[in-house]
């Protein structure tokens, strides 16, 4: 990808503040985004709420230590959440809708470290946490499973949906380039 394709599809505060995303390569059946965690990511106890995705993808870690934990609809065991429908705005969507409340349990939590890597499949409702300052990650993301138009599901604790203001920012091209020459750094290593 050119450097204008980058910063077209790249996003700072991407989901959350201090989570930048950085696209490198972008086709129907293949993109790759290399995510880049700072500031009070590490610090909080999940980056974004448990939810699932419209694709498959694998993740690769880069540098830090981060964990994932899957989650399974359990009426009995589970914990109580709130289910939205999300409609990423980056697709034109407006947001979260409530829909209902559910009960997800927390059926298993991995820790990775650089070199290690997973898979995810689009139907898994995940969250991942960042367990050091400076973590960064590769995800793959592979041929969409659910059509854009069709929404994701995310469950949080709140009924009130987290508000997007400062979400979603461009990056400029020297911001973006930086993060370019951060993430080939770490290739290098």
């Amino acid at each position: 990808m050119n450097i204008d394709e980058m910063i077209e599809h790249s996003f700072c505060n991407f989901h959350v503040k201090g989570f930048d995303y950085l696209c490198v390569k972008r086709t129907p059946e293949h993109t790759r985004k290399v995510y880049f965690f700072d500031g009070n990511v590490s610090q909080l106890p999940e980056v974004v709420n448990p939810h699932d995705h419209r694709y498959h993808f694998r993740t690769a870690i880069l540098s830090g230590v981060m964990s994932n934990s899957i989650y399974k609809s359990d009426n009995r065991h589970g914990e109580v959440y709130n289910e939205f429908e999300w409609r990423t705005p980056l697709n034109g969507g407006d947001g979260f809708t409530w829909r209902r409340e559910a009960r997800l349990f927390e059926r298993h939590r991995f820790f990775y470290v650089p070199q290690e890597t997973y898979v995810t499949d689009a139907k898994d409702f995940h969250t991942i946490r960042m367990h050091a300052e400076g973590t960064v990650i590769v995800l793959d993301q592979y041929e969409d499973m659910v059509p854009v138009g069709t929404p994701t599901r995310t469950f949080m604790k709140e009924r009130q949906p987290p508000s997007l203001d400062g979400l979603y920012e461009k990056f400029t091209p020297d911001q973006l380039l930086k993060r370019l020459a951060q993430y080939k750094e770490l290739l290098d290593q």
